[in-house]
């Protein structure tokens, strides 16, 4: 099929291109082969970019909603795309300032959670709540709240009942204070609690290279966007100026 072998791919990428809606529907030759033309090979050049840069099911509801001349949804889609770029962008920035006032204040070099720590090491054993609330400065409503939030995880008694707060869990509070002092919100905590956790060592610095090589991922992924939205305009224009060769294709469900 010459349309594959201009593109490089396979002839089966090219039907299954047809079938998602990439392309618009191939008309049949009386021996029911596909016959493909230019509408196909300009439909193909696009769908190859944006599939690249969104991921084939919102490429897939980009072009076939193009293919219905449906140009409300396509670009509805691609606004939706963005938008979520957007919030990831977001959520990564946040997370980076709350790790900036990580990294300014270690936490085991805080007073109060040294004297957290000493105090677990002098009893041998994990703090009680109160105890963790007087050293670290908060009410015990803070802590449970914070445990409820899934924030600070300490471990219960098994006679009593009660709450204990090893050394992980009294960083894990000593964390969340800090950054609530900074007005942070829980959103923001979370994800800092979550990506402590996820951190082989659980350093701040490693965890904040982390966020910005996803940063810089992001910034890669929105520059491919970019470029696909120009071959998705470019597609647009050409079917605007040929709209003999663009009739409407019918929902495929095959």
């Amino acid at each position: 099929m010459t349309l594959a072998r201009e593109a490089g791919i396979s002839v089966q990428q090219v039907r299954n291109y047809e079938q998602a809606g990439l392309l618009p529907l191939a008309s049949r030759t009386a021996a029911g082969y596909r016959e493909f033309d230019e509408s196909h090979r300009q439909a193909l050049t696009a769908a190859r970019v944006l599939v690249r840069a969104y991921g084939w099911d919102a490429a897939v509801t980009i072009l076939a909603a193009v293919h219905r001349d449906d140009l409300r949804t396509a670009v509805a889609s691609v606004d939706r795309a963005h938008a979520a770029l957007d919030q990831e962008r977001e959520r990564i920035q946040q997370a980076l300032r709350a790790f900036e006032v990580v990294v300014t204040h270690p936490l085991d070099a805080d007073p109060r959670m040294a004297a957290a720590l000493a105090q677990i090491a002098r009893q041998d054993a994990p703090l009680r709540i109160g105890q963790l609330a007087n050293l670290l400065g908060v009410r015990t409503s803070a802590l449970r709240f914070w445990e409820r939030s899934g924030l600070v995880r300490p471990v219960r008694e098994r006679a009593t009942g009660y709450r204990r707060y090893d050394v992980a869990a009294a960083r894990d509070a000593h964390l969340v204070r800090l950054l609530r002092e900074g007005n942070f919100s829980m959103t923001i905590i979370r994800a800092a609690i979550d990506e402590m956790h996820s951190s082989p060592d659980g350093r701040p610095e490693r965890v904040g290279a982390e966020l910005n090589r996803r940063d810089a991922e992001l910034h890669d992924r929105s520059l491919a966007r970019l470029r696909a939205d120009a071959a998705l305009v470019a597609y647009l224009d050409w079917r605007a100026a040929n709209p003999s060769r663009t009739t409407p294709a019918a929902e495929n469900t095959t």
